[in-house]
């Protein structure tokens, strides 16, 4: 049974909205499983401000899509806009999940950010602030469960990771890098829709995988940068093994631990990940 739910960080409805210092949830539906954790990074602790990332996860029993977002460091609500842009693009795809057939899942998917980036503007101007105080990435994975086939799209720093039948970790998306060095592209700057990348996977692709990650870089730096020269391979298959040792439940606990208590060096800031898998260990 393909099963409705939405999971992770809700959608503001004004800036005094609460947004906690970690989210950690878990969803089944038609035979897929997700488990997502977003936790305060150790320089937000240490200075007491808030988490700025944020994730959300829904299934409308057809469609199952996932988004992740690092809200801008010096923009002090940004964290209301990651929340709001996760939100809003999944329910934006499943308007528009309707007419996939006729304009195609990328375009579906552009359309998603693009009306997103519009739905954030209205939010700025109805809380009276102006646009850049929500700057945020965004990053988004959309999986029809009947055939199998994924649309993804992002906008900014994070990753979003394929792990292949043979234990290959492989990245689905290269995201337009700024020249300028710790400079991201976010949704709501003026061009934002320039900067974007969008990719759409035939399920005959999609099968060569067993697992999908979506993580801010937050943890995308940590597990992509060496010693040794394959750390995202060894960390794919690990968290990939890891995540399917016990039921989804307890494996979010297991996942928001990891996230909270994990050290590398130079690692400070807040950290998302979520992950999609297939409940009986097949390939998707």
């Amino acid at each position: 049974m393909n099963r409705k739910f939405s999971i992770g960080d809700p959608i503001p409805s004004q800036l005094t909205d609460r947004h906690i210092a970690m989210r950690a949830n878990s969803a089944r539906s038609g035979g897929y499983c997700v488990v997502g954790a977003s936790v305060r990074g150790r320089l937000h602790r240490y200075n007491e401000v808030p988490r700025d990332d944020a994730f959300a996860a829904r299934s409308n029993g057809t469609w199952l899509a996932v988004a992740v977002s690092d809200g801008v460091g010096s923009s002090k609500l940004s964290r209301y806009g990651a929340s709001f842009a996760v939100n809003r693009v999944c329910t934006r795809f499943f308007y528009g999940a309707s007419k996939v057939k006729s304009k195609g899942l990328e375009e579906a998917i552009r359309d998603a950010f693009r009306k997103t980036q519009a739905d954030i503007k209205r939010f700025a101007l109805k809380q009276n602030i102006a646009l850049e105080n929500l700057h945020c990435t965004l990053l988004g994975l959309f999986l029809d469960v009947e055939t199998g086939a994924v649309g993804i799209g992002q906008i900014g720093d994070g990753l979003i990771l394929g792990l292949a039948n043979k234990g290959e970790a492989i990245p689905l998306i290269e995201p337009h890098i700024p020249e300028e060095v710790g400079a991201t592209y976010v949704l709501t700057q003026t061009d934002g829709e320039h900067y974007s990348c969008f990719e759409a996977l035939p399920s005959e692709k999609v099968r060569e995988f067993k697992t999908f990650y979506l993580m801010t870089d937050g943890v995308a730096d940590d597990c992509q940068c060496g010693p040794p020269a394959d750390i995202l391979q060894h960390w794919a298959n690990d968290m990939d093994r890891e995540i399917r040792m016990f039921p989804p439940p307890k494996t979010v606990q297991r996942l928001k631990r990891y996230l909270m208590t994990y050290q590398v060096k130079g690692s400070f800031d807040d950290r998302t990940l979520v992950v999609i898998y297939k409940e009986d260990g097949r390939a998707i």
